[in-house]
């Protein structure tokens, strides 16, 4: 009883919190275009969304996509033609990373204002907009309209989580692309939303070295093949295992507050990704897309 008790106020302790920095850092009133159809696919950029565009190409280009973060440097952007493009790292306007990261960075939003020939809705988180260099370099791709999003850690008691996010003034802690991705998706009404290569199969992947640096090989479709071993950082600093451990614990968590506010507003989310590791959402096969889309020309 007593452990119950402590529970609900230090939720109700975290719902005030979260008042608080939503009160400082998030924008009131922001707006989601509505969704044009019934579906999307998010893409993650795991390794197994390599075998996924071999063989599943034709379904891929027939649905609303949305893409995340590297994706625009690849050969494949421009053949599946995103509808819907998202960020969340500060780092891409707000330069504070190490030189590597940040210019693949750069390079990622180079591309996206250089290949995009289509319509292309680019959420961006809304503290980007206090750049207005980085956002009139991108707007000065006319195809490319901006959707902007509170990223405002969003925890504690579920009611007032689910209030916060319905108004669109945070969501679960965006450790991971991922995250953002889905949020935006159920905000913008869409009724089905397809995961792939959200493989999230990071845990197998860490060491530690002799010099106790913790390292993760965070493989992607691009670079699957490749030994991409390296230190995760935050602000700069390299992460400690136990860093790690919270940030991948958390994100893994926040999928079930995304599932638990996604069938309150009567959103289905689907993971399609094999192998993945996220245990919130239920499992499908890509195929099913075709079949539902089938039965739905039919009726």
């Amino acid at each position: 009883m007593l452990e119950s008790l402590l529970e609900r106020i230090g939720l109700f302790t975290q719902s005030v919190l979260t008042s608080l920095k939503i009160l400082l850092q998030s924008k009131f009133f922001l707006k989601f275009d509505k969704a044009l159809k019934s579906n999307i696919i998010i893409l993650g950029n795991g390794p197994s969304l390599k075998e996924t565009l071999k063989s599943n190409l034709d379904i891929l280009q027939s649905n609303q996509l949305l893409a995340v973060n590297s994706m625009a440097s690849t050969e494949i952007f421009e053949t599946i033609k995103p509808s819907h493009y998202l960020i969340v790292s500060d780092e891409y306007w707000n330069p504070g990373s190490i030189k590597k990261h940040q210019d693949i960075r750069d390079n990622i939003i180079k591309d996206i204002i250089k290949k995009t020939t289509w319509p292309l809705l680019f959420y961006l988180p809304i503290s980007a907009k206090k750049n207005s260099t980085f956002i009139s370099t991108i707007l000065s791709n006319k195809n490319i309209k901006i959707n902007y999003y509170n990223k405002t850690p969003v925890e504690g008691l579920s009611t007032f989580s689910r209030m916060f996010m319905s108004w669109g003034l945070g969501m679960p802690r965006p450790h991971n692309v991922l995250i953002p991705s889905i949020y935006v998706c159920v905000m913008s009404q869409y009724k089905n939303i397809y995961l792939l290569g959200a493989d999230h199969s990071w845990i197998p992947q860490i060491s530690v070295d002799n010099e106790n640096n913790a390292l993760v090989n965070q493989q992607h479709f691009y670079d699957a093949d490749k030994d991409n071993r390296d230190t995760m950082h935050k602000n700069s600093k390299p992460r400690r295992l136990h860093q790690i451990l919270e940030k991948f614990m958390l994100s893994f968590k926040a999928y079930f507050d995304l599932k638990d506010y996604a069938e309150s507003k009567g959103v289905n989310i689907y993971n399609c990704t094999p192998g993945s590791f996220i245990d919130a959402f239920n499992r499908e096969e890509i195929s099913s897309l075709v079949v539902k889309a089938t039965k739905k020309e039919i009726s």
